[in-house]
């Protein structure tokens, strides 16, 4: 056993292994896991978790997320559907097109609006916190 030197405790904000800003997706890295998780839910009906699509008689309406917000897929909608039996080589198809940056612009605007976001909301919660009361 190794003797504990105090000196090496630092803010995780310090660390290269868990530093957040170091080890933050992209949105194109969320969007592929989400696709991911998609076939999941999709091959796995009884499984928990929010579902991009939903299952009709013969054809699957499904979206892309990211941040809770719809990418545009086809012709201006963010809905697109297809044969249910194709289902998961559509989500292939819409995969490939994200690695091949097909839709890196709306990905970028999505990402730029998700930043400003959480910095309004750290923003408000710092406003906020300063102006407790002390108790």
């Amino acid at each position: 056993m190794t003797t504990f030197n105090p000196n090496n405790i630092k803010p995780a904000s310090k660390s290269t292994e868990f530093n957040k800003q170091g080890n933050a997706r992209s949105a194109k890295d969320v969007l592929l896991s989400g696709i991911d998780q998609q076939l999941k839910l999709f091959k796995d009906v009884k499984a928990e978790g929010r579902r991009w699509f939903t299952v009709g008689k013969t054809e699957t309406l499904l979206t892309l997320r990211y941040s809770n917000r719809a990418l545009v897929l086809k012709d201006g909608e963010k809905s697109v559907t297809v044969p249910t039996d194709q289902f998961e080589s559509a989500m292939a198809y819409f995969k490939d097109q994200i690695g091949k940056d097909a839709y890196k612009d709306q990905l970028a605007t999505m990402e730029k609006a998700n930043d400003e976001r959480k910095s309004k909301m750290r923003s408000t919660r710092a406003s906020k916190k300063a102006a407790k009361p002390a108790t």
